[in-house]
């Protein structure tokens, strides 16, 4: 099984709001852009940032955390389902030997094999269980990383004022957005030094 990654999250956070009606019921008309040689003049909107999810869920240590105490918690039940298969193996080769030999009566094969059928029904359940469980799991840890970096962001934005801040993701919707706009390393500065903040507290 491979080491369990974190989906791409794309993240809208709305900070501020326009009232689109009131807006036009208060302009008498639509006036068209001003053009400039020609050409559409465009001002920028400083009030729409982006974070690059791939780096920020690459290095933001709360995610690295969860993915490590998840990934021993599959290696820790993969263990335990190969040595009970390994049991499993062991006890369809000593049925074998003692029908090939004539070491048990009829009645008591007929006990055994049941009993290996039974047994390897129970890990074939068990091998689905774990899995299931794995998956649980991740899906809880996506959420919660999900939902720090949404709370984070808005702590980040009280004294930025930006009316959105997007997800930018390989591939995603943004095909080009300007480097100036992008705030990834001091949101991930800001939110790894809270969370090792809070993690030491913790300790």
């Amino acid at each position: 099984m491979k080491r369990l990654t974190l989906l791409s999250i794309v993240i809208a956070v709305i900070c501020l709001s326009c009232n689109r009606r009131q807006a036009e019921t208060e302009s008498p008309a639509v006036q068209p852009p001003e053009r400039e040689n020609g050409l559409i003049a465009h001002v920028a909107d400083e009030s729409i940032v982006y974070v690059n999810i791939d780096t920020l869920m690459r290095h933001y240590q709360m995610a690295t955390d969860l993915t490590d105490e998840l990934s021993e918690k599959m290696k820790k039940l993969d263990a335990e389902l190969n040595n009970k298969q390994r049991k499993f193996q062991q006890n369809v080769a000593d049925f074998q030997n003692k029908a090939n030999k004539g070491l048990e009566t009829r009645a008591k094969l007929t006990e055994m094999q049941q009993q290996l059928a039974s047994d390897e029904q129970s890990l074939m359940q068990l091998s689905e269980q774990y899995r299931l469980e794995l998956s649980e799991d991740q899906s809880v840890m996506q959420r919660q990383v999900l939902q720090a970096i949404m709370d984070y962001l808005k702590e980040y934005n009280s004294s930025k004022g930006y009316k959105y801040i997007l997800a930018n993701t390989f591939p995603g919707n943004i095909l080009y957005a300007a480097p100036e706009l992008d705030i990834t390393s001091s949101v991930l500065e800001g939110i790894n030094a809270k969370y090792r903040s809070e993690h030491a507290a913790k300790k």
